[in-house]
């Protein structure tokens, strides 16, 4: 098969490619899952953010969780709702939803992220656009065939919404430090591992960009009092969100050595497990120390400053990847955030910014960070087996490895490329650290 070398039928192949995995997509999340849902669980994961949101218009408490099941349960929906653990401002996304019925607020929360999604996808199309004619199809077949970003529709999770925020704002840094900043406070307000790259932009001197997403994260609190008084917002600062680090999410039942938890507090659970659903001693201990081993080693090789703009683009790739391995739960639907590394992975070895010794590598992490978690559980469990353990595991842990891979690509790059401003020409801050 001969491939189109012209330009413009480079692009008409592109376009049909990006058409192509739109339909896909919408086939695959409008169509219903093929494992259905467990009985009961009317608005899936949703559903606890609508309650909490229904709760706090109430005055009160949507950290309890008792009350946000007996208010499911008095209006018939589930017996039960999964704790509600995000940070205050979170509520003024979903503030709306109390207008309608869980059923109805859940169609227009599928829209929501699907509009999220697509910001996501052209902003990050139309920041990396200088760097390869294929950016834009690469990032919808990717977005098509990821099993994570079908799943994360279907649980009715905020991942997108968070993940838009944070591609419009690294899009942003150079020539709009402040906004930037502003669109990363409300993402870490919305979901906490996004404040990370507050700290990569205060090694790489950009104060402009960080004291905006400070000020942003103080003030959308205080603009989050009229949903939710002081002392339920000093409840998550003081009694929550300290707990994260042990596992434990406001009471959250769900297995911390669940199959598909990719994160490394899990295997430290695995390696050194504790009677009740939260790290033992050691396992705090060794998440600590990797946290901290993590931050320093990337504050090290990202040390020296830069303004290539493929370097800070897989920099903040390997920033992308550090938010998923450092939680106590990284679910399946997570790795959406995995989307940007594994494209500047496939974009670098076709540009020649890696080494093509690392094309079979990527190509073969990429296939598995796409692939169906459900049908790598069941080939584990009914072909593999806990028989063989070794194997069993290398098995189980296969995205969390090619997650891995991933982001040392994406780090090497981000700390090694040479800076080359050809590749995509940007104009240099008036001042330094602007």
């Amino acid at each position: 098969m001969v491939l189109p070398t012209t330009p413009g039928a480079t692009r008409r192949l592109g376009l049909f490619v990006i058409v192509a995995a739109v339909l896909w997509h919408l086939i695959v999340v409008l169509s219903p899952p093929r494992v259905p849902p467990p009985k009961d669980t009317e608005g899936r994961d949703f559903a606890s953010y609508y309650y909490a949101a229904k709760v706090a218009a109430q005055g009160g408490d949507p950290y309890d969780r008792d009350v946000l099941g007996s208010m499911a349960t008095a209006e018939g929906t589930r017996a039960e709702v999964h704790p509600y653990f995000y940070p205050p401002p979170f509520l003024w996304l979903v503030a709306w939803s109390p207008i309608v019925d869980l059923h109805q607020a859940f169609g227009l929360w599928f829209l929501l992220n699907e509009m999220a999604l697509l910001a996501a996808c052209v902003a990050l199309a139309r920041w990396w656009g200088p760097f390869s004619d294929t950016v834009a199809p690469l990032l919808a077949a990717l977005v098509a065939l990821m099993y994570g970003v079908a799943y994360s529709a279907e649980l009715g999770q905020a991942n997108f919404p968070v993940l838009a925020l944070i591609v419009l704002a690294l899009a942003s840094e150079r020539r709009r430090p402040e906004l930037a900043g502003v669109l990363l406070g409300i993402a870490a307000m919305w979901k906490m591992s996004p404040a990370l790259f507050v700290a990569w932009w205060l090694v790489r001197g950009r104060w402009r960009a960080a004291g905006a997403a400070v000020a942003t994260a103080i003030g959308s609190s205080l603009l989050t009092l009229p949903l939710l008084d002081f002392w339920h917002q000093l409840e998550f600062y003081t009694r929550i969100l300290p707990r994260f680090g042990s596992g434990d999410y406001n009471g959250l039942t769900i297995q911390i050595g669940m199959f598909a938890n990719h994160s490394v507090p899990n295997l430290l659970h695995q390696a050194f497990p504790a009677p009740d659903n939260r790290l033992s001693t050691f396992g705090r201990l060794g998440s600590t120390l990797f946290t901290v081993g993590l931050l320093a080693v990337g504050g090290w090789l990202f040390r020296v400053r830069t303004d290539d703009p493929v370097k800070i683009a897989a920099q903040a790739c390997s920033v992308l990847i550090a938010m998923l391995l450092i939680p106590v739960y990284t679910y399946e639907h997570h790795l959406v955030f995995a989307l940007p590394a594994m494209l500047m992975a496939v974009v670098a070895v076709q540009r020649g910014w890696l080494d093509r010794r690392w094309a079979v590598p990527i190509g073969i992490a990429v296939a598995i960070l796409l692939y169906d978690q459900p049908a790598v559980r069941q080939f584990d469990l009914r072909v593999v087996t806990e028989r063989n353990g070794r194997a069993f595991l290398l098995v189980q842990e296969a995205k969390f490895l090619a997650m891995c891979l991933v982001g040392a690509a994406v780090t090497w790059l981000g700390a090694t490329a040479a800076d080359d401003p050809t590749r995509a020409p940007v104009p240099r801050p008036a001042q330094q650290g602007s």
